[in-house]
């Protein structure tokens, strides 16, 4: 349901000067949302200062973020924006159940710059098998065309399908320019004292965009590539996959599945047609009820994006 569907009542009470608005209570409901606000706005030179708070039913909000969300969520918020169209938000606080974010965020000048921390105490929420809780950092810096992107996520101990992940961090920087896009990520940490480490680098250099050092190793496993990126995004390249014992992976993804793979995914293109050509053999492979023994796979997956076949 819509934030705003059905039947929708506004209320304010407040002042009106020559050039100001003074709002002493303001109100916006429905079915599903709950605000209010106060501030002034002026007249004159349009400068706004607003304090802000909503409660909504998270089952009107965008479906990407429903499952880590209570049945409702709060918002507040202070809002300010100066008489050269300069916009502040500070103190922002989004509750829901496990998780939780604060903030600040501003656009002045041109240049963005915001700081957002927040956490998810329950892990479940997004995996059943999965027991713990993370915390994440967001920061952009720069002009607002092309800011400077930072993200960090972090748990001390995770536990998913009876594998213990400690010391968990993923780091991802880089550069939000959409026509030279750059970022560098990397995850560290441990599964089972198993060592885990994966890198790879987002790299535009005039005008073709790759990943170059695509690697990850977990305790003997080993995934490895460089791939070039076209038009679309989409990859063209090899992977390579050496994956003795898939369950420490599986954890990673929180998810539960045992067994072996070795091979290649080989992503090339047609014309404007995508193609992926996984090769690869496994003496065993299982998940939850599903499991197979001695499978060879030589598969071809044509124009996968519009119609795979």
């Amino acid at each position: 349901a819509p934030l705003l569907a059905g039947k929708i009542t506004a209320k304010v009470a407040g002042d009106l000067a020559t050039d100001t608005i003074v709002i002493d209570s303001g109100s916006v409901t429905s079915e599903v949302l709950d605000s209010g606000f106060n501030g002034r706005v002026s007249l004159a030179d349009g400068a706004i200062d607003l304090n802000l708070r909503a409660v909504a039913a998270s089952a009107a909000l965008p479906a990407a973020v429903r499952g880590v969300l209570a049945e409702r969520t709060q918002l507040s918020a202070a809002l300010k924006r100066d008489a050269n169209g300069n916009v502040i938000a500070n103190a922002i606080r989004l509750v829901s159940g496990a998780f939780s974010a604060d903030g600040q965020a501003s656009l002045a000048d041109n240049k963005v710059s915001a700081d957002v921390k927040g956490a998810l105490a329950d892990i479940s929420l997004l995996s059943g098998d999965a027991k713990g809780a993370i915390t994440f950092a967001l920061n952009a810096r720069g002009a607002n065309t092309a800011p400077d992107l930072s993200l960090t996520v972090n748990s001390d101990r995770l536990s998913v399908a009876a594998r213990e992940i400690t010391g968990l961090k993923l780091t991802a920087t880089g550069k939000g320019d959409i026509a030279s896009p750059a970022a560098d990520i990397s995850l560290t940490g441990s599964v089972n004292d198993e060592p885990l480490d994966f890198k790879a680098s987002l790299v535009t250099r005039q005008g073709k965009r790759s990943i170059n050092g695509l690697s990850l190793s977990l305790g003997d496993n080993k995934v490895s590539g460089d791939l070039a990126l076209d038009d679309r995004f989409l990859p063209l390249g090899t992977v390579a996959l050496d994956l003795p014992d898939i369950s420490p992976l599986a954890a990673l993804a929180l998810e539960k599945a045992d067994g072996d793979v070795r091979g290649t995914i080989v992503f090339s293109k047609t014309g404007n047609a995508p193609h992926v050509a996984i090769k690869a053999t496994t003496d065993s492979i299982s998940r939850g009820d599903l499991s197979a023994k001695t499978v060879t796979i030589d598969a071809l997956i044509a124009n996968y994006v519009a119609a795979p076949a």
